[in-house]
């Protein structure tokens, strides 16, 4: 065997394993590939749920909104009721004095 079927025989090897890592760079890209893919659908399910989720805060903000208004509608009303009633008990009161 001469010198240069010798480094033809190597150079072979050497472009055969070359090949195989190629092979092997392209599979894990693929499956790389694949988990990215996988990461982007779940990220935008997760973008889609916070989207919900702020809608849903938004709602509760005006519901809360809501309540405060009404809450102070009452208290208000609860402050007119009473004075009608302090009003009246008053009245009842000059009344029975009017009657001794």
């Amino acid at each position: 065997m001469s010198k240069m079927q010798i480094e033809k025989i190597v150079l072979e090897k050497a472009a055969g394993t070359l090949l195989e890592k190629a092979e092997d760079c392209f599979d894990l890209a693929k499956t790389q590939q694949n988990l990215a893919d996988k990461q982007h659908e779940a990220a935008a399910v997760q973008h889609e749920n916070a989207n919900r989720q702020h809608e849903i805060a938004a709602n509760q903000d005006s519901n809360a909104d809501k309540l405060d208004a009404s809450a102070d509608k009452l208290d208000a009303m609860g402050h007119a009721l009473e004075a009608n009633a302090v009003q009246i008990k008053g009245d009842t009161v000059v009344v029975q004095r009017g009657r001794e």
